[in-house]
């Protein structure tokens, strides 16, 4: 069974290891990009995996370009598989496969159509969300729902561990969706378009803090962007990033940061959170007693403006 993926992160990294072991692969990614503090270029994670495993790669900004689409056709896919892939993929590519062209979303669909589902959920108060394995259309996360399913989020679940049990959620249920379309054994749900719902491109606005909502509502951002980028503020001219945080019943002005008995504190519009990690601008991340060491922080000293 041949099948191509395509992805630009380290999302799809469990259905690759689960694909690897059942098919001939040929991974689809983009060019080596910057990152880090000092904006290095690094290759991909799926680059990675391939170089590490002996598997058949392409590097391209453009998946629908003619040698590529004649690469891709020369390989005689059965399957395409796409997850996390920040390309959108043409009728001309999406008809190759022998069977399906695939997408592993992390929604339930048609919820949280777009790039940034889960981060979006946790943000917004979900109490769950899921894995959604569909046909893919031209029409973004628009197409047939073959499988899905739930996963649970509550005030301690946090983006990257979130990620993770999606990831891993997405690749089991991949191989079961693959087998059941090869035994001509499955349904397709078609979505109903006025439920959907759209996951917006995440901007610095989304994790610059806000704490003059309620305290569930400051706990949700801040898990949204644990343990990456972190939730920004200012305070004394410098710039900090809550990197994990709890509930706590220590009365607090809202929009005010204070250090009580080695415990660092931050003030919402109902109860106060309390700040376990922290990350100083330039610097690493670090619990709150370690940060109090070497920060003077009073009482109540309220969060500056952007």
């Amino acid at each position: 069974m041949n099948i191509v993926f395509f992805g630009s992160d380290s999302f799809g990294i469990p259905a690759l290891e689960r694909l690897n072991s059942i098919s001939n692969l040929l991974i689809i990614t983009e060019h080596d990009k910057p990152a880090g503090r000092g904006r290095k270029i690094f290759p991909l994670p799926p680059k990675i995996y391939a170089l590490k495993n002996n598997v058949n790669f392409l590097e391209t900004n453009n998946c629908n370009e003619d040698t590529i689409i004649e690469k891709i056709n020369n390989f005689k896919p059965d399957f395409f598989v796409v997850a996390s892939f920040g390309q959108l993929l043409k009728e001309v590519i999406l008809s190759l496969p022998k069977y399906l062209p695939l997408n592993i979303h992390p929604s339930l669909l048609p919820k949280y159509r777009g790039a940034a589902p889960i981060r979006r959920a946790i943000m917004n108060g979900e109490n769950e969300t899921g894995i959604s394995i569909i046909k893919m259309e031209k029409k973004l996360d628009a197409g047939g729902i073959i499988l899905q399913k739930k996963v649970q989020i509550d005030d301690d679940t946090i983006y990257t561990d979130l990620f993770k049990t999606l990831s891993i959620s997405g690749a089991e249920l991949l191989l079961k969706a693959i087998y059941s379309i090869i035994k001509d054994n499955y349904k397709m749900k078609i979505q109903d378009d006025s439920c959907a719902t759209y996951a917006e491109k995440i901007t610095r606005a989304d994790y610059t803090l806000n704490a003059n909502r309620d305290s569930k509502s400051v706990l949700r951002q801040i898990n949204a962007f644990s343990e990456r980028p972190g939730t920004r503020f200012k305070l004394g001219g410098q710039y900090f990033k809550i990197i994990r945080a709890i509930h706590s019943n220590v009365s607090l002005p809202k929009n005010t940061i204070g250090a009580i008995k080695k415990h660092l504190y931050l003030g919402t519009k109902t109860n106060s959170l309390e700040i376990l990690k922290i990350q100083p601008s330039g610097k690493s991340v670090m619990d709150s007693k370690a940060f109090l060491n070497g920060y003077s922080i009073d009482h109540n000293i309220k969060l500056e403006e952007e």
